[in-house]
């Protein structure tokens, strides 16, 4: 692999994922807002918080039939528009005060939407379009791009404060520049082309991913390879109908090669959420208060998501170090113990049991728990999710996957004032370290390693001992 075709990747993997910031600015969004409703009602205030966690799965779900139908290119665009009108849509709530509760929900509705979308096409992207050696790489960037998103809009509160419209108006800038560079820079996937029997677009891009403009030797190999690997004829072949489709890819996600590894992802997404990490981002400031941190809670949540997203750029390059399994197993551990810990020192601090509060030691366990999931079960399940599934029904299978855990995130970020009221901010730190322990016990017992495996290898992982293999019934 030369040094210009290692370029070509990291650029693409920036301008393909650089559509996810302002969805992962809607993630953060909730957090600068919150202190800034005060008409609202605990009740709105969770719904406001939440909403967008239940428009995601329904942005999951469409991701993946255009991604299949109508390519990777026309799914990140997707991605662009909806966060665009979301954006806008909130920042107009802010200058209308008669109806800012239902354009707020409207908005947020939308940009939740956005962050569904966004849940799968980059990373298939780039699983599709990288090189066995940068795959794992690139295939976590989705969640790194939204932790940029996250700092910046952590950034923008600490800024404006309680003016969370300009905040709106500024995010509503990042899906405008990532329609232009969609435009301009980003060739479609090659094996998405060839499933549509597109061949002669498929060599083109592939060409263009190559920074050559002629069909070389590198090419044609890698195109012969794609062929051969996908199994597919170069004679065109009749469409099926829409029903048709639907039906056959209805019979795909009823197979082994789908249901063995959507079990596994779908279990990694589940401790993913339950352990806190998405609550934490959505109530960041009221997190902080309640952890006893003493300082500006919106220094504070800036300086951690600085923290996470250094988090997130070591990952890109452990992952292709130290392997998926090694990296969840330590995220595990780390989460269940700052978490215990972090419960036990509210504890000791409002029974009295300190001579005095240390300040620094909430703060520090904090963005140690932000660092350390962003090495393991942050990214991970996302990255697995792009990686495990036949190639045929890879993009509707990994937005059925990111669709469940926004299932489980809509579940834990509505009911968290509710847990806060019943168990105390301790005992909603002690349920999140627990469930780190639990999900530390399933990455060992059930998480196999990816790292180096083709996805082809990957996919023949889950097929039962006798059956056809993940790609053979197109």
């Amino acid at each position: 692999m030369t040094g210009k075709t290692v370029l070509k990747q990291i650029s693409l993997a920036f301008l393909s994922n650089f559509s996810n910031i302002a969805p992962g600015m809607a993630i953060g969004f909730s957090a600068v807002a919150i202190p800034a409703l005060r008409q609202l009602t605990t009740a709105q205030i969770s719904w406001f918080a939440s909403i967008a966690s239940l428009a995601t799965p329904l942005g999951c779900l469409c991701s993946g039939p255009i991604a299949d139908r109508f390519g990777r290119r026309n799914a990140i665009r997707a991605v662009n528009v909806c966060a665009l009108i979301g954006w806008l849509i909130i920042g107009a709530a802010f200058y209308s005060p008669a109806q800012q509760y239902g354009l707020l929900l409207a908005g947020r509705f939308v940009t939740g939407v956005a962050a569904g979308l966004c849940g799968s096409p980059a990373s298939v992207y780039m699983a599709e379009v990288a090189s066995v050696e940068l795959r794992s790489v690139f295939t976590t960037w989705v969640s790194l791009f939204y932790a940029i998103g996250i700092f910046i809009v952590y950034l923008l509160g600490l800024i404006f404060k309680d003016d969370w419209g300009s905040i709106a108006l500024i995010a509503a800038v990042f899906p405008l520049i990532g329609l232009l560079f969609l435009q301009l820079f980003i060739p479609e996937s090659p094996p998405w082309l060839v499933t549509k029997q597109r061949f002669e677009e498929a060599r083109t891009s592939m060409c263009r991913l190559h920074g050559t403009r002629t069909y070389t030797e590198d090419v044609q190999l890698e195109m012969e390879t794609l062929l051969n690997n996908r199994r597919v004829k170069k004679e065109k072949t009749q469409q099926k109908t829409l029903p048709q489709q639907f039906v056959k890819k209805l019979k795909m996600l009823t197979r082994p090669n789908f249901l063995r590894p959507y079990r596994l992802v779908l279990a990694y997404f589940f401790f993913q959420q339950f352990t806190g990490i998405f609550a934490i981002m959505y109530y960041a400031i009221d997190i902080v208060k309640g952890a006893q941190v003493a300082l500006d809670p919106h220094v504070a949540i800036v300086a951690i998501a600085l923290v996470r997203l250094a988090g997130m750029v070591l990952i890109s390059f452990l992952s292709t170090r130290l392997g998926r399994r090694t990296l969840g197993l330590a995220s595990g551990v780390g989460i269940a113990l700052s978490m215990l810990a972090l419960g036990s020192y509210i504890v000791l601090l409002k029974r009295g049991l300190m001579a005095q509060p240390l300040p620094l030691v909430p703060l520090a366990l904090l963005v140690f728990y932000f660092f350390i999931t962003t090495i393991g079960f942050y990214p991970l399940p996302f990255a697995l999710a792009s990686e495990v599934y036949p190639k045929n029904i890879r993009g509707t299978a990994a937005g059925i996957s990111t669709a469940s855990t926004f299932v489980f995130n809509f579940v834990v970020v509505k009911l968290y004032p509710t847990m806060v009221a019943a168990l105390g901010d301790f005992g909603v730190f002690y349920f999140y370290g627990g469930m780190g322990v639990v999900g530390t016990l399933f990455v060992l017992v059930c998480m196999p390693e990816t790292k180096g495996r083709t996805l082809e290898e990957i996919q023949a992982y889950f097929v039962p001992p006798g059956a056809e293999p993940p790609e053979a019934k197109a």
